[in-house]
């Protein structure tokens, strides 16, 4: 713990005892410890080589087949083939990816053959985390892992690109390995998938050492040994619940990362980490609410990151397998009970925005949202549907809402009031995290409202994201054969992201919207909060930072 300590205690020269009491105590540091430190070295420069963060403890997850769970931290200690690279914003310090760019990472080149099918990757010469050289066995043995852990969603996210590894992936040689692909428009798709989480490569030559007959792929061992993978920092220090110490790697692929360590805390408050943040006690904070974010929008001494077109959503999924919203024109009803603006304004006081009147991120080449229906908050049209639909007294049902995200609660509360007088009588059922993650997956509630986001940003996976056949991501419960079949002509075509293709896109997400399955909100702006000391915070279409990135001084 003394480590830890004094890591935090070095951010917080200069300040009197009284400032930092709070906060630090709140930081599991002893207010005696930081007074030491602000009367003996007062004139000593601020460390530039180590970071705090501060967070909330929503259960940290190393790899996404081990299960869902904050994957922040082991998204920075593990690797993909290729990388989007980051480009800058408008506003200072912040970057965003390049979304329809993929550079190397681990793979030094690929090239592409049989009709734009089959992609074949040589590998850099690349340690991992416990010094052993990157090689195709441990490409083919990953995917192998990903698709036979009970606990993994990977199948589920990479298809219909990549559905049996066992014939798709191959071993050219100990430096090469070849991806065949379905068809040659899900290229675009899959080069996105090569970048993101999804398919993070790992050692598998450590990971063998640790499987037993009841762990075959050591997923059970790597949920407390998470230094198996080639990116740039290592775990030195896991306390669940508390605290999480990171250290650069000095091997890394990429080079030297100026950010030595990592100092992760864990803080239950929103306030308390964003007056963290605020005060110099922390140098990022996140989980932040809108109304935090939003007070502290014209303080100097920090930067709310605002992205031209962020992927989050706020999103009400009303499941139809079971009534009222297995009738599409009730779900179309809610659709224009919901009040898009007043969220927007009063619970995200403005940092958020309607991205009508589709849900794909409208930047992609070749998007046209022509014809789109463009929901509005319309009782008087919600009510006429309801009647259409046999319900002219109006409709009851619950909407489960989790008690972790004070947000989604405001709002539900929002649409609670303004669907009265659109025929819903909406009663809200608050639960624990835990059980609201498994009614997404099971489907047992009548509606929900969450904040969810496609990692992978190309038109066909946004698509199908929510709505794959038999997933448990599909979160509505709803399966729809002339959606299927829309998609399936777009991913026919040789280019996901050509004119041509977006007309088909257009023709699915028409469809999507039009049974309204899914009611999209609003798309909201990254909940953290920055150091102005601090550059380099980058979004990234999964939504969790790049600490190698981040720079300090």
């Amino acid at each position: 713990m003394s480590s830890i300590k004094h890591a935090i205690t070095a951010l917080m020269p200069g300040r009197r005892c009284k400032r930092v009491t709070a906060v630090a105590a709140a930081l599991g540091v002893f207010a005696t410890a930081g007074c030491a430190a602000s009367a003996n070295n007062s004139s000593t420069a601020k460390d530039t080589t180590t970071l705090t963060i501060v967070t909330p403890d929503t259960g940290v997850s190393w790899a996404l087949d081990a299960g869902y769970g904050d994957m922040g931290p082991g998204v920075n200690t593990q690797a993909t083939l290729l990388r989007k690279p980051y480009v800058n914003t408008d506003q200072r310090g912040v970057q965003e990816q390049d979304l329809y760019k993929y550079e190397p990472y681990l793979a030094e080149s690929y090239t592409v053959s049989n009709g734009g099918q089959t992609y074949t990757f040589r590998l850099k010469d690349a340690l991992s985390a416990a010094g052993n050289t990157l090689s195709a066995d441990d490409v083919v043995w990953s995917f192998q892992r990903k698709f036979a852990s009970a606990t993994s969603i990977v199948p589920g996210v990479v298809a219909p690109s990549i559905t049996d590894p066992s014939s798709q992936i191959v071993k050219v040689d100990d430096r090469t390995v070849a991806f065949t692909i379905p068809e040659a428009g899900l290229g675009a798709t899959f080069l996105a998938l090569m970048s993101d989480l999804t398919t993070q490569i790992f050692d598998s030559k450590l990971l063998k050492e640790h499987v037993t007959a009841d762990d075959p792929y050591a997923v059970q061992w790597t949920t407390e040994n998470p230094n198996y993978g080639f990116g740039p920092y290592e775990v030195t220090e896991y306390k669940p619940g508390e605290q999480i110490i990171m250290k650069a790697r000095d091997n890394w692929v990429l080079g030297d990362i100026p950010t030595k360590t990592i100092n992760l805390r864990f803080v239950a408050d929103s306030g308390t980490r964003a007056n963290a943040v605020k005060n110099g006690d922390a140098d990022l904070a996140q989980s932040i609410t809108p109304a935090d974010s939003a007070e502290l929008k014209r303080n100097s001494a920090v930067t709310i990151p605002q992205i031209s077109n962020p992927n989050t959503y706020l999103m009400m999924p009303l499941v139809t397998n079971k009534a009222p919203f297995d009738n599409p024109l009730v779900r179309q009803a809610m659709a224009y009970a919901t009040p898009y603006d007043q969220i927007v304004d009063n619970v995200y006081r403005g940092l958020a925005k309607r991205n009508g009147p589709g849900f794909l991120l409208d930047n992609a080449p070749g998007y046209t949202n022509t014809g789109l229906p463009n929901y509005t908050y319309d009782p008087k049209k919600s009510r006429e549907l309801l009647a259409q639909a046999g319900f002219p007294d109006g409709v009851s049902f619950t909407l489960a809402v989790s008690a972790a995200d004070p947000d989604t609660r405001e709002a539900a509360i929002q649409i609670q009031t303004a669907a009265q007088s659109a025929g819903f009588d909406v009663q809200i059922e608050q639960m624990p995290a835990s059980q609201f993650g498994e009614q997404r997956s099971n489907h047992t509630s009548q509606a929900f409202i969450l904040r969810d986001w496609a990692v992978t940003l190309t038109p066909p996976y946004e698509l199908l994201i929510y709505t794959a056949p038999g997933s448990s991501n599909n979160f509505a419960d709803w399966e729809y054969q002339p959606f299927y079949d829309a998609l399936t002509a777009g991913n026919m075509l040789p280019d996901a992201l050509s004119d041509v293709a977006g007309r088909a896109w257009n023709a699915a997400e028409q469809i999507y919207l039009t049974q309204s399955p899914i009611v999209f909100i609003a798309q909201v702006q990254p909940n953290v909060v920055v150091s102005s000391h601090v550059s380099g915070f980058a979004w990234r279409s999964d939504n969790f930072i790049d600490y190698s990135n981040l720079r300090l001084g």
